[in-house]
Parts: structure tokens; C-alpha cells; sequence
């Protein structure tokens, strides 16, 4: 009922406290479930977890688990400046509780529809997460376990994460990464940290290969959906975007790891490797997301993939007292003409959706545009590496969760 009442009232301030009385209610109800948890279990230390199973496999319910991670990750239907971190702690420590007692925290068994469903919410609300709040990789390494889809069985689609679930585990580790190098970046490294930083880069590399070792599964191995809206190529057309988005903000973070060039531009250009590069995957990504009608139900999963893609679309700036060539006249058409697709993208998916936090994701987006334009008209300097999404996001305050 918070949920639905929150999406609701979207429009109608006069009617703001409907929404907050069903918010504080299923806030109320959850509280009184976990102390109830609490209660029935004596303290011990994470190593001997697995030996609980027997005695609290009826204390963490399967409903619970979901309205704790949904109220978390729904916060901001309520507030677009929500980011619900205030549950994040508690729905992990659950789900590390709920693995334990389900037998998933060692090799991965298939899920069941229900499993498969907490576990994708779980993993998307991490991924939105990873690009708002500075953190270790250790803190969302319980995901690990479920990186490695069972080969033996079908993929089973989820609303949030369609069939790409491994994928963007793998993103929410590129996002804690892309933040935790741009903190050092932006105030310099402390003393002691200078040691951290060749850690970061091979940890960066090393989830490089790991992404480009993951791959999409076949359509004819996912199960149908059952809605022509979101048929199985609409998914895999998902995890693939997710999957170039994962590495086009590695790149964009890391340029140390940036080595093999897929641009689609001539060597001859004044845009540097790195920028063809993130700039080619931007434009592979908006060429597949094209490909998806946009009264497809997989625009309620898009926001983050646009973004990402989208704040790479940096006009070229001409060289000092020479006009464009005739290249980079085109180059720079086929930026606006993209820039456009993307608004008319979110248009779509406010429409369809009705939620401000696209809003304010667009907000974002057209600030970095704002930004890279304004760079190349007063210094007739500036690429794709010179303004990221997450600095404009902090700096404006508009923080919210991005899907």
C-alpha cells in the first residue's frame, strides 16, 4: 500500500500525507517483524551462521525480506531526494541472514521464482546505490554468490533485473569503484593512500575481464515472459546496454586500463583514445537501446543506462582559429541528434511511469550537457572525460535513486 500510494500521488501535494501514513505504517509493521527476529535469535558470530538454518529458517520470511527491500529502494517516490539508506543496512544484514537459511550462501543452487525475485531486487537496489554512496567493495561482496548463473535450467526474467542479474552485480561493483577514484581524484590522496591507489587500478583490471568475459544468454534459453511488452529480446537488449555501460564507466574512471580503442571515429581526430573510445560504447549503447520500442515495459529499467550513455555526448571543439572539418561538423550533428533520442527517451518514460525521480535524472543530464558545451564555447577545450554525471549529481544535490 506505501508503495502504490506513494506512485499514486505522485502529482497531488495537497494529498502528500496519504502516502506518509502508509509509509510509516509499513515502517511500523517491518520494525515489529525484525524484533521479533532479534528475539529469537541468540548472538553468533557470522562463521557459524550456516549452523542457525534450522531454527530461524521461519524467522526471516520471504515477505518481510521483499518489503524491506522494496520500502528502501522505493524511498524516493515519496521524496525524489530519498535515497532510503536509512534501511539499506538492515536489508542487508536480512539478506545475508536469509542466504544463510536458504542455502545460497556457497555454491550457487538454481532459484526458485520467488528466490530469483528477492534476489534481483536486492541486486538492482545495490547497483543504484553504488553511484550514490562512497563505500568498499567488501560491502556488497555477499552478491558474489549469485554471479554465476546454474547453466543447467532456463534463465528466469525478473522486473528488475530481466536476464542480467550477473551483469549488474558486476555494475554495482564498477559504480563503488568509479566513486571511490573520483573521491581520490577530486581531493587528492591522503596520507597512506598513495599505496591504495595501484590496488584500485588492479582491482579495476581485473573487473574488466571479468566483464568482458559475461555475456548475455540466448533468447532461446530464457523463459518467456508471457507479455508481448517484454518479450525475452527486449531483456537481452538490456543486459547487453548494461554490460557496455558497466565498462564505459570503468573506462571513463580508469583511462590507466582503457588499452583496445572501439571507435567508430578515424584516428586523424582531435579526441584522445580514451574519449573515442567511451564515446564509441555510448553511441553502441544508444544504437541497441533504439532498438527497443519505447512503449516497451523495460523503460521503467532504463534511466540509469541513458544516463550513463547519454553524459558522454560532448560536441568537438574546433581547433584555435579554424573552422570544424567537414568530420567533425557530421560528429557533432550526430551528438545532437542523440541527445534529442535521449530526452524524447525520458519524456517517454516520465509519461509512462509518472515518477520525479526521472525528473530530476534529466535535470542531471542536461547540466552535464550545459557543462561540456560552455567548456568548448569559452576555452575551445574540452571532451567526454572533462564533466562526469556523478560530480554534476553531487554539486546540484539531486541525489536520488536513478532507476
Amino acid at each position: 500500500m506505501s508503495i502504490s500510494a506513494a506512485h499514486l500521488y505522485q502529482n497531488q501535494e495537497d494529498s502528500s500525507s496519504i502516502p506518509l501514513t502508509f509509509q510509516t505504517e509499513a515502517i511500523s509493521r517491518i520494525s515489529g517483524e525484525v524484533a521479533k527476529i532479534k528475539t529469537g535469535m541468540s548472538p553468533c558470530p557470522p562463521s557459524e551462521l550456516a549452523f542457525v538454518r534450522s531454527s530461524t529458517e521461519s524467522l526471516v520470511k520471504d515477505d518481510l525480506l521483499l518489503g524491506i527491500i522494496l520500502l528502501g529502494m522505493t524511498s524516493s517516490w515519496h521524496d525524489p531526494s530519498s535515497l532510503g539508506l536509512c534501511h539499506l543496512v538492515g536489508s542487508r544484514n536480512l539478506f545475508k541472514l536469509w542466504m544463510a537459511t536458504s542455502g545460497l550462501e556457497g555454491s550457487l543452487k538454481p532459484l526458485s521464482m520467488t528466490q530469483n525475485f528477492i534476489v534481483s531486487s536486492m541486486v538492482y537496489w545495490e547497483v543504484m546505490i553504488s553511484f550514490l554512496l562512497d563505500q568498499e567493495l567488501e560491502a556488497i561482496s555477499y552478491l558474489d554468490a549469485f554471479l554465476d548463473p546454474a547453466l543447467d535450467s532456463l534463465s528466469q526474467p525478473c522486473p528488475w533485473t530481466g536476464v542480467a542479474t550477473d551483469i549488474l552485480i558486476r555494475l554495482a561493483k564498477v559504480g563503488t569503484m568509479v566513486r571511490k577514484r573520483r573521491s581520490f581524484r577530486n581531493r587528492g590522496l591522503a596520507e597512506g593512500e598513495t599505496a591504495l591507489f595501484p590496488q584500485l587500478i588492479e582491482e579495476a583490471s581485473a573487473l574488466e575481464q571479468d566483464i568482458l568475459k559475461s555475456r548475455a544468454p540466448l533468447i532461446g534459453l530464457i523463459k518467456d515472459t508471457g507479455d508481448p511488452r517484454s518479450p525475452p529480446s527486449h531483456l537481452v537488449k538490456m543486459a547487453r546496454s548494461y554490460r557496455l555501460a558497466s565498462l564505459l564507466e570503468l573506462y571513463r574512471a580508469f583511462p590507466e586500463i582503457a588499452t583496445n580503442s572501439t571507435s567508430r571515429f578515424n584516428e586523424g581526430e582531435e579526441t584522445d583514445k580514451q574519449s573515442r573510445l567511451v564515446l564509441g560504447l555510448a553511441l553502441d549503447i544508444l544504437e541497441i537501446l533504439e532498438t527497443i520500442p519505447d512503449d516497451s515495459r523495460t523503460i521503467a529499467i532504463q534511466s540509469l543506462v541513458y544516463l550513463i550513455a547519454g553524459s558522454t555526448l560532448g560536441h568537438l571543439a574546433p581547433v584555435y582559429g579554424h573552422q570544424l572539418p567537414v568530420a567533425q561538423t557530421r560528429q557533432n550533428h550526430l551528438i545532437n541528434s542523440w541527445r534529442q533520442f535521449v530526452r524524447n527517451r525520458f519524456y517517454k518514460s516520465f509519461l509512462s511511469i509518472g515518477l520525479h525521480t526521472i525528473n530530476r535524472v534529466g535535470t542531471m543530464l542536461e547540466e552535464v550537457w550545459s557543462r561540456m558545451d560552455s567548456m568548448v564555447s569559452s576555452t575551445g577545450q574540452g571532451h567526454v572525460m572533462d564533466v562526469h554525471w556523478i560530480d554534476v549529481m553531487t554539486e546540484k544535490k539531486l541525489e536520488t535513486i536513478l532507476g
